[in-house]
């Protein structure tokens, strides 16, 4: 559930860095990771393929998530709250079950964007709440539980990520799966 994205001039990273190659997800190497400013990571929860403590402070320059989390890292961390705002990025951290963890999904207002990011979450309640999303950044569970109760995600584009290798995720709302280290460009239309 790795996403990179910058304006240049500001950065965030969600769930990174995180244990390559655990739970049988995809490896990453230094070489993989974007130049520019050091970003803003936001970990939805503290599973080892989201997070891993100890490269936090090589990656990280401040972190929000999870009380587990930002105390495991030795990084500056913004308070949660409500809304939390880091320069032209405004985050509104949303609780949802996750195993037994404190976890949370994440709007996201960037550009004028609206972008979330579900995390590991199980749950579609608070994903089918979100209205007026221009990206919804889906688990392939989440987008298969979506589909299966007949329901659509209200954004213009579905990208599935925290897919394996090769998996097959279905063609629902004409969802983009994309592979490692590929660029997209979120521009409004």
């Amino acid at each position: 559930m790795a996403v990179h994205i910058t304006d240049g001039t500001t950065a965030l990273v969600t769930d990174f860095p995180y244990g390559g190659g655990y739970g049988g997800y995809m490896q990453w190497s230094p070489a993989l990771v974007p130049k520019g400013p050091k970003p803003l990571c936001l970990v939805t929860h503290s599973h080892r393929d989201h997070f891993l403590p100890a490269l936090a402070a090589e990656s990280c320059a401040q972190i929000l998530g999870p009380k587990d989390v930002v105390g495991a890292a030795k990084v500056p961390a913004l308070a949660l709250g409500t809304e939390v705002r880091q320069g032209p990025v405004v985050i509104r951290p949303v609780a949802t079950p996750h195993a037994s963890l404190e976890h949370y999904s994440y709007v996201v207002e960037w550009g004028g964007q609206r972008l979330y990011f579900t995390g590991d979450t199980d749950d579609t309640a608070a994903l089918l709440a979100a209205r007026g999303l221009d990206v919804a950044f889906v688990s392939p569970w989440l987008l298969r539980a979506v589909q299966r109760g007949g329901k659509r995600i209200d954004a213009r584009r579905v990208v599935v990520y925290h897919h394996q290798d090769g998996e097959v995720v279905p063609p629902f709302q004409d969802r983009i799966v994309p592979t490692q280290g590929q660029v997209l460009r979120l521009s409004k239309r």
